[in-house]
Formats: structure tokens, C-alpha cells, sequence
């Protein structure tokens, strides 16, 4: 039994009971999306089913276009990526967003992403990855998609500092604050101190604290009745500036934030 069949799973929340064949079926799809491919006796043996079973669950999600099957291996359906694109389209004042992000990351020559909050955790969104920077050591994975803990992200920061007292207590209560690296912050009371600063300051940062090798600096982004919509980060690697981060990137990431937050207040959602 693998550890996929092993994930928690809650029957009960607080509006109804949840329906174990679809929490399974959607485990499944995780597990494909890890291996790339499997067979349906993979399946059978990671989730210590019957191959019948097994069967059903597959056979079931490729009738219904999220899985394909070739040479009898199952891979993700190209249905996912049109539910993604809704998704993100959903995100109000997306485009306005995209733009800026774009003409930030050719003014910068560095990665810029823009992360929402879902469920207590940053997913990732845009990801200029690194087409836009010059360093030799460039990484061209792009990371859209990607969900990531708030306490150790730069992104996850500027949201949590944004975020009602009681909010935040209610995402650290469900995702605690795992340690990524040596670097993480793991405390409360740490965390709640610099989340004190970045109010102060405007901005969030993160030094190594996801990924050991990577700096990354973070603001929040809300629409005009207040609402949070997400949070822009400018990252690059440990190495690109040996002290502090220059004062033109935080100006430059800062009036970003204030040219989509204006541009929101004569645009339609």
C-alpha cells in the first residue's frame, strides 16, 4: 500500500459527508499526475484495491476525459488543462494582472510569479519562470500549479499579513508551518513578528525558506472593496545579490502593486 491510500481522509465536515469512491478516484488522479503514467496494476497495488476495482476507477475517469490510455498505461487527459484555464480566468482582474507581471519581469530580468490563496495554502498562477533573466543558472521549469505552505513563501506572507487575526490562526490550525528547509520559519510567534513588519514595510520576503538557494520578496494584491486577490513575488538566486535586495526592485515590485490596484478601480472584474 502506497502513500497515496494512506492520506487522511476526513468522512464528515461540517456541511456533509464526504463520498469515499470520488476522495479515492481523486486520489487516483494524484497519482498519476506523480508517476506520469501507470498501469492499472500499479493502481491496484498503491491503493491495496482489486484489480476489478482498480478498473472501475480507471476505466470511469477515462470515459469521462481526465485520463487517457495508451499501450495500456493511464496519463492525465488534456480535459485538466481547460479546467485550468477556467480556473484562472475565474480570478478576477486576471488580465490586468497578467499584464503587469509580464512588463514587471522584462523591466526586472527576474522571476516573477502571482499566487491566490485556496484552502490555506499559495497555488501558483503566472510564473514568468526565468525567460526574462540573464544568469547562466537558469531554471526554465515553470512552477503553475503549484501549491506551497504561507509561512515560508514570500507570497504566503504578504497574504497572511493582510489576513484577519483569526483567519490566520485558522490556516496555521490546518497546515501548521512545516519546515521546507533549515530556513523555515516554524514558530508563531516568529511568524507573527514579521508579518508585523511586513505591514509595516510593505512588502514580504523570504530567504531560502522554500527552496535553499532561492530569495524571493512578496506583495499582497487586493481589489477595491478590500478583498484579498492574491500576492506578486520577484525571486532570483541566493547568490544575485550579496546583501541586501536593491531598493529599485522593491520600488519597482511596490509600484506594480500600485498600478494594478489603480488600474482595478476603473476596470470591470
Amino acid at each position: 500500500m502506497g502513500i497515496f491510500a494512506h492520506r487522511q481522509v476526513m468522512t464528515h465536515t461540517g456541511s456533509g459527508r464526504l463520498v469515499k469512491s470520488t476522495i479515492r478516484s481523486l486520489r487516483i488522479l494524484e497519482y498519476v499526475e506523480e508517476q506520469g503514467s501507470v498501469r492499472l496494476t500499479d493502481v491496484a497495488s498503491e491503493f491495496d484495491i482489486g484489480h476489478s476495482t482498480a478498473h472501475n476507477h480507471l476505466v470511469t475517469l477515462e470515459h469521462e476525459g481526465v485520463l487517457v490510455r495508451r499501450d495500456g498505461r493511464y496519463s492525465l487527459g488534456m480535459k485538466f488543462l481547460k479546467h485550468g484555464v477556467s480556473a484562472t480566468q475565474s480570478i478576477p482582474y486576471i488580465e490586468v494582472i497578467r499584464r503587469n507581471v509580464l512588463e514587471l519581469a522584462e523591466r526586472l530580468e527576474l522571476e516573477i510569479e502571482f499566487l491566490v490563496e485556496e484552502h490555506g495554502r499559495v497555488v501558483s498562477v503566472i510564473d514568468t519562470g526565468y525567460k526574462f533573466t540573464k544568469y547562466p543558472t537558469a531554471d526554465s521549469n515553470l512552477n503553475v500549479g503549484t501549491f506551497y505552505p504561507m509561512g515560508c513563501t514570500a507570497s504566503g506572507k504578504a497574504i497572511l499579513a493582510a489576513m484577519s487575526e483569526s483567519d490566520v490562526e485558522e490556516v496555521l490550525d490546518e497546515w501548521g508551518l512545516p519546515e521546507s528547509t533549515q530556513y523555515s520559519i516554524t514558530s508563531r510567534e516568529v511568524l507573527s513578528e514579521e508579518l508585523e513588519q511586513v505591514r509595516e514595510r510593505g512588502y514580504s520576503s523570504a530567504k531560502q525558506e522554500i527552496v535553499e538557494g532561492f530569495d524571493n520578496i512578496g506583495v499582497v494584491i487586493t481589489g477595491p472593496d478590500g478583498t484579498i486577490i492574491g500576492a506578486i513575488t520577484v525571486g532570483w538566486p541566493s547568490y544575485h545579490f550579496e546583501t541586501s535586495v536593491p531598493h529599485q526592485i522593491v520600488d519597482q515590485l511596490l509600484h506594480t502593486k500600485e498600478a494594478i490596484e489603480a488600474e482595478m478601480q476603473t476596470t470591470e472584474a
